[in-house]
């Protein structure tokens, strides 16, 4: 199998959105350059490893490459092993229409990735009710209790997965399912009371086994594991294969009665064997367990022992003889078996040096925008240094902390204007140096997380990408976002309680809770600094639409994924069903833009007339649905005001649009439009503004809401500077000042707000663009 290139496959076609990958040993050169892209490639954007933390905090301190996109392109975080190792090799992809999971031997390493001779199992399933789909919740309800205790990063990772896959919930670690050809399969694990040895062998039962064939790399020095096997299913033989020329098999141990030692196959030699493989063949049925463990006591346990590694296999139930003849190992099995005293010892590999690595645990950090949080590791109990390097582990700024008594974690307020490069952190407490450790970006993180748009939503994406200005049927592409986030956002919403099984559930995060505008006014952090803000749109397809208005106004867009957005050919977007009434104003808008063209001159650009009956019509369909309803309003409304004003603004008179909307106090004047969008959602007795809600994750003002609210300021400056003095003017103008008191008032904005970056930015672009636009004819 191409472990790798079937990495990257699609479910028929429909990308895998998230991806959970276990690992002991990693290489970041070897994930970063050989697995991660083929993970991409799937259509991953919330990718999260799980390593044991000595082991990645060897490699980031041994003198390795260091990692270039930790921390930001995925994350890492390592659970708690009380005395064994962190030892499954799983990967589950995770896609809304259903997954794909890998279970196997292979390490995040080159060795393992594209070396060793390994043994990896494949499974997937749609969202369909089936026994793989059984097999792959199971590994997700095991992967999902991993994860989701070891930060806030890894709770948003878990959280955002499972709320784009509703399959998922009600996954039951554990589960012994029933194929379609009758075989049967299980995710074996080790409990706390039960080791994967013992699991094996209840499945197994009391059928007699003719032959136990075993693949291991490592074995116990008395080959304890072995005989505990041995003991329990008594077979009439045992078959131990290695590779004679490159193993490390005990030969000084006793071999256990009825054991004899023979060759792998030639295919596999030459490589190291790093597959691990056992199969108790009964007359009917051959029971195979392919994963993580090793032939060891640590792996698989004893009679009296669960064992001490955490380590993830499958079980198979097969017709008799399937499994050899599906390993190729039929020649094997049937030569002659090797001679122990024949073959040449090997040097053991060098043992890790664990317990030194463990005292020096750096803890974990965690950069939310300007504030570094630090899971404080046992070894620092007084004060001390923490430096923060760069990429090239260069020192960007330092930190001191004093701890107090019992403090498991800390928070600092990095001020350096290059905390955007911070990549490890290193502690220093008096004689105490530390490993290096890397820092997770929070927001960036967060920001990367993106579902790949299919079908409809994906035609709806396309129109803002590859349109250079606006349109008055790009509404539609709007509402058709806005309710594929609206249904994920419900989704989300209705899924069961998190809560996790186990003793910790305690310290499980809240789930978010929302607070009104008012609220958030009271709590937030009124900073002007800006770099760190978060963006409440991210990873919403909605998103899209704040970027191409920043687009159009000149305003710089961020690096993007690739997102390889596919169409599936079956849904027509413009196909709205319940909303004819925008459909007709579509259709009409274009007709009137039609008859408007001068047909005598087709040797130039066609003459484009803006009909404004089309406009006021929008905007009374806007105020209508925005003032009729009580429902609590969100990201997505403050994103439609800004929408609407930019509309009226690119379609405002000008050289360039010489037949635009009029800038006059007339009803369909662009003035006039654009003042009733602002007051209809800032003022009245109880205006839609009151009923707009935060979560309350934020501190300070969300980025799209300060563009917004940006917006909404330029463009009652502009009404001012559009209209000529006038007794009928005049009027009109009177309202205007104070419209803008009410939205001073009630957005509550400080001169540290009114003068960030993003508003000052955002208004100088505009003042660029639509400025120089509608303002030069008059």
């Amino acid at each position: 199998m191409k472990y790798l290139e079937r990495m990257a496959r699609r479910l028929s076609g429909r990308p895998y959105h998230s991806a959970i990958s276990t690992t002991f040993a990693i290489e970041f050169a070897a994930f970063e350059e050989i697995m991660l892209p083929q993970l991409m490639a799937s259509g991953a954007t919330n990718i999260v490893v799980v390593a044991d933390e000595r082991m990645a905090s060897m490699v980031l301190a041994d003198g390795s490459r260091l990692p270039m996109q930790l921390g930001r392109d995925y994350a890492l975080v390592s659970p708690p092993v009380a005395d064994g190792l962190f030892h499954p090799k799983v990967v589950l992809q995770i896609g809304r229409k259903g997954g794909r999971m890998f279970v196997g031997s292979a390490n995040m390493t080159a060795a393992g990735l594209a070396g060793n001779a390994e043994a990896v199992i494949e499974i997937e399933c749609t969202d369909e009710p089936s026994a793989e789909r059984d097999i792959i919740r199971s590994a997700w309800a095991y992967l999902n209790e991993l994860v989701r205790h070891r930060s806030r990063t890894a709770q948003d990772s878990i959280n955002w997965a499972a709320d784009r896959a509703p399959w998922l919930r009600g996954a039951d670690e554990g589960a012994v399912a029933t194929l379609e050809d009758g075989t049967l399969m299980a995710f074996l694990t080790k409990s706390a009371a039960i080791g994967i040895g013992r699991r094996y062998l209840d499945l197994i039962g009391a059928a007699q086994v003719e032959r136990l064939v075993v693949i291991s790399p490592y074995w116990d020095h008395d080959l304890s594991a072995l005989r505990f096997l041995q003991q329990q299913l008594q077979p009439a033989e045992t078959s131990i294969l290695l590779d004679a020329e490159n193993h490390e098999f005990p030969l000084n141990a006793v071999l256990p009665g009825g054991a004899e030692l023979r060759q792998l196959p030639r295919v596999l030699r030459g490589r190291f064997a790093h597959a691990k493989i056992f199969i108790a063949a009964t007359e009917e049925h051959d029971h195979v367990l392919v994963g993580s463990a090793n032939c060891t006591t640590p792996a698989i346990g004893s009679a009296n022992h669960p064992g001490s590694n955490a380590e993830a296999c499958i079980y198979r139930k097969l017709p008799s003889g399937k499994a050899v003849e599906a390993l190729g190992l039929r020649i094997s099995l049937e030569q002659d078996p090797l001679d122990p005293s024949e073959l040449d010892p090997r040097e053991p590999t060098p043992s890790i040096p664990l317990d030194e690595i463990s005292s020096r645990r750096p803890g974990f950090f965690e950069l939310d925008g300007d504030v570094l949080t630090w899971a404080v590791p046992r070894q620092v109990v007084d004060s001390g240094n923490i430096q923060l390097l760069d990429a090239n582990a260069s020192v960007i700024d330092s930190v001191q902390f004093v701890l107090g008594s019992d403090v498991m974690s800390m928070s600092f307020r990095i001020s350096t204007e290059r905390r955007g490069m911070i990549c490890f952190a290193v502690v220093e407490s008096g004689d105490f140096v530390s490993n290096r450790a890397y820092v997770t970006q929070r927001s960036v993180l967060r920001s990367r997380r993106r579902e790949i748009a299919t079908g409809s939503v994906a035609k709806a994406i396309e129109v803002f990408d590859e349109n250079a200005d606006f349109e008055i049927w790009m509404h539609q592409a709007a509402d058709e976002l806005a309710r594929a986030d609206l249904t994920e956002s419900l989704q989300a919403s209705a899924a069961p309680s998190r809560a996790p099984h186990g003793p910790r559930a305690g310290a499980e995060e809240p789930a978010t809770r929302l607070m009104t505008y008012e609220e958030f006014m009271e709590t937030r952090r009124p900073d002007g600094r800006t770099e760190d803000r978060h963006n409440s749109l991210s990873g919403t397809h909605s998103d899209r639409i704040r970027q191409f208005m920043n687009d159009l106004v000149g305003q710089s867009r961020p690096i993007d994924l690739d997102d390889a957005e596919e169409d599936d050919g079956d849904e027509d977007w413009l196909d709205l069903g319940d909303e004819n009434e925008d459909a007709q104003i579509e259709v009409e808008t274009r007709r009137a833009e039609e008859r408007g063209r001068n047909e005598d001159d087709y040797q130039s650009e066609p003459e484009v007339w803006v009909d404004p009956k089309q406009f006021e019509r929008m905007v009374d369909l806007y105020v209508e649905r925005l003032t009729s309803s009580d429902e609590p309003l969100g990201a997505p409304d403050v994103l439609r005001v800004r929408f609407w004003l930019m509309m009226l603004l690119h379609k405002a008179r000008s050289s360039r649009l010489p037949n635009g909307l009029e800038a006059s106090t007339d009803d369909r004047g662009w003035p006039r439009l654009a003042f009733r969008i602002i007051s209809s959602f800032f003022c009245g007795k109880r205006p839609p503004v009151t009923r707009l809600m935060i979560a309350r994750e934020y501190t300070e003002m969300p980025t799209d809401f300060l563009e917004c609210w940006a917006t909404v300021l330029w463009t009652l400056n502009a009404i001012e500077t559009a209209l000529p003095s006038s007794p009928r003017n005049g009027k009109f103008l009177h309202f205007v000042p104070r419209v803008r008191s009410e939205v001073a008032k009630i957005l509550g904005l400080t001169a540290a707000e009114l003068e960030s970056d993003v508003v000052l930015n955002l208004q100088s672009a505009m003042d660029r663009s639509l400025g120089a636009r509608i303002f030069d004819v008059q």
